[in-house]
């Protein structure tokens, strides 16, 4: 399964249409948008951004809400079955099980709308019956601590400890996650790949495969 992994859109138009035309070209089955659609817009807003990747893209679009996105993205289901929050959720597609996890941990200036406490986001994580859980996807707009995605450019971690102890335990195939904008990266935590593609709006983004169990991932742009 081939997947294009985008985030951080901050509300470009022009980057969803380029998102939209690079998963054509790279024949992606799947786009995963890793949250901040918008930059502090509302739900029409990141619906008609989703709407026009899925427009061009003519595949699946799976996504998560970011800090950024209005708190009501987090339960909203969009009228375009195309379109699938898997937001707090688990869900399979085309054969392969996503679990999806929105918002952020507390910024350093709690200045932004989706943000949550470490108990807040082991809870949420608690709540996905993840122990059967076989060739699967952490999309995570956060990035799990202690991971070259989760490194501020001033050497602040802001990656989740929380996060951290679910992929370690669960062990997924792979991590996509994004937020920190200058931390465009593919580390290892446990020798599982953890991938933060960079920002749409820098035209960035970055390419997976899925095949038996394991997970290839390569940077690339759009």
């Amino acid at each position: 399964m081939r997947i294009l992994q985008v985030s951080d859109i901050h509300g470009s138009r022009r980057g969803a249409a380029m998102v939209g035309k690079k998963a054509v070209s790279v024949g992606a089955e799947l786009v995963l948008v890793v949250g901040d659609i918008t930059n502090f817009g509302d739900v029409e807003e990141a619906e008609s951004i989703l709407s026009t990747i899925f427009s061009e893209a003519k595949i699946p679009v799976a996504f998560v809400p970011g800090n950024c996105d209005p708190p009501q993205l987090l339960s909203h289901n969009p009228k375009t079955e195309n379109l699938i929050n898997i937001h707090a959720k688990r869900r399979n597609i085309l054969g392969y099980e996503f679990v999806g996890l929105g918002g952020s941990r507390h910024t350093p200036h709690r200045g932004t709308w989706i943000e949550f406490s470490e108990e807040e986001l082991d809870e949420m994580l608690s709540s996905i019956k993840a122990e059967d859980l076989r060739n699967w996807v952490l999309v995570s707009h956060n990035p799990p601590s202690g991971v070259e995605a989760s490194k501020a450019g001033s050497g602040v971690d802001l990656g989740s400890i929380s996060i951290r102890r679910f992929v370690e335990h669960y062990k997924p195939m792979v991590v996509c996650c994004g937020h920190v904008h200058e931390a465009r990266s593919i580390s290892h935590l446990s020798g599982i790949p953890v991938v933060n593609a960079g920002p749409v709006k820098d035209g960035y983004c970055a390419v997976l495969e899925l095949h038996e169990g394991h997970a290839h991932a390569q940077l690339d742009t759009l």
